[in-house]
């Protein structure tokens, strides 16, 4: 069973503002909102790097359980809580993760209401930000509901190696499932980080477009 080490893109922040060449009340007003939801994200970024240390951690274990015959079970009792436990972490993270792609979200659309007093050349460019953004948003909710369905699955394992009357078959059938979960979270991955990098393109054209003079943080 292979583990996947969840790894996304990240919304690119700003820590200048030069000028705003243009004096536009309304790209100063986005701007604020834009930045902010950057500053709510953090801790979503902050997240990612404890989920990979558990997965890695999780892994180690499994490694450990699968090497065991069926008929010594008994044996890695142990191993198997602590995964569970492991797994339940991941789970409280990837929850705190969908709270704080939430609360960003909520923040980022207060700019929709300043996009009308844009002048007209930039509101279209305002207007894919907001469509990218949307877009972004709905992939990660996507990217949760599969590495939640996937902890599911995982679990179940973990709970069938505490079953003495285990059959093989049995444990090759929630292997594939777990492996199979494990190929949607991959191509959900993909898919966010995807537009991810298209709402940090757009953003920068936005920028740009109402002479906004920014330095980007990568």
């Amino acid at each position: 069973m292979k583990k996947l080490l969840l790894s996304t893109v990240l919304v690119l922040g700003l820590i200048v503002l030069a000028a705003c060449n243009g004096g536009d009340q309304a790209a100063e007003n986005m701007y604020d909102h834009l930045e902010s939801s950057v500053e709510i994200e953090e801790a979503f970024h902050e997240t990612q790097a404890e989920l990979v240390e558990l997965e890695q951690e999780e892994h180690a274990l499994y490694n450990e359980m699968i090497e065991v015959n069926v008929d010594e079970l008994d044996e890695i009792e142990g191993t198997v809580n602590e995964a569970l436990e492991l797994l339940e972490e991941r789970r409280q993270l990837m929850e705190q993760e969908m709270e704080s792609i939430d609360a960003a979200k909520e923040e980022f659309d207060q700019v929709e209401q300043y996009i009308e007093d844009l002048e007209e050349e930039t509101q279209s460019i305002a207007n894919e930000m907001l469509e990218k953004m949307n877009e972004r948003y709905d992939s990660f909710v996507e990217l949760y509901d599969a590495y939640m369905q996937s902890l599911d699955y995982d679990q179940e394992l973990y709970e069938m190696l505490l079953d003495e009357e285990l059959e093989g078959e049995t444990l090759d059938e929630q292997v594939d499932l777990v492996n199979s979960s494990y190929d949607d979270i991959t191509e959900a991955q993909e898919t966010f980080n995807e537009h991810t990098n298209e709402f940090n393109e757009i953003k920068r054209e936005f920028y740009e477009a109402v002479e906004l003079e920014v330095e980007f943080v990568d």
